[in-house]
């Protein structure tokens, strides 16, 4: 629903969906977040030291990758491409000698279209620990409080949060925000309107009615 609604205000229908990889995000053009990506090779638990050498031989070249994309996003070029798709598939063929090792390679050559999208669109992220945090606070809450009683409350405790997490977005006090809106002052500009400011221009509507 959400996907159709941007596309219906403007945003282009093939923009890629940048995810975690969990299942319920298989939708449309994916993009991975290489942080998620690297924990099953994190999450390893050697045993000896040969096992600790071959651990940390591949997740130096798999950080060596993510660097390189990194250093692709700022000035991006074919060659460099290939050279990153080339080192991606080699080190998902690395023959590991450990089940567990093999396996967490195996997940990894099974994302390269998603974990590789950014070399198509050097715009993408690379992981999505923007968009985790944000929504960090909002699950403290809810794990400490239990919910809310009801579905009001539930509705109001995300429109507080989500406009308080806007607010130190825009570096604008919320507790200013608040008194503006409430005594009727109006010197802070809609919060639609930052957001359209800051963003691509791409969306022409504003979402948000009375704040």
């Amino acid at each position: 629903m959400l996907y159709g609604s941007l596309v219906a205000h403007g945003v282009p229908s093939d923009l890629p969906l940048h995810s975690d990889g969990a299942g319920q995000f298989d939708v449309f053009t994916r993009s991975g977040c290489w942080l998620h990506a690297a924990r099953p090779l994190e999450r390893f638990i050697p045993v000896n030291l040969e096992q600790v050498e071959e651990q940390h031989l591949l997740l130096c070249r798999f950080w060596q990758l993510y660097g390189e994309l990194k250093a692709f996003k700022e000035k991006h070029d074919s060659y460099k491409a290939d050279t990153i798709r080339k080192g991606f598939r080699e080190l998902v063929q690395t023959p590991a000698k450990y089940s567990e090792l093999r396996s967490s390679l195996g997940k990894l050559a099974v994302k390269d279209t998603e974990l590789l999208e950014v070399l198509d669109d050097p715009r993408l992220p690379l992981h999505n620990n923007l968009s985790e945090s944000q929504i960090r606070e909002h699950v403290k809450r809810r794990k400490i409080s239990g919910g809310t009683r009801s579905e009001a409350g539930r509705q109001s405790r995300d429109t507080f949060a989500s406009l308080k997490k806007t607010c130190r977005l825009h570096g604008i006090s919320f507790w200013e925000y608040l008194k503006d809106r409430l005594n009727g002052i109006g010197l802070i500009p809609r919060l639609c309107s930052l957001i359209k400011q800051t963003g691509s221009g791409i969306v022409d509507d504003c979402f948000t009615s009375g704040f």
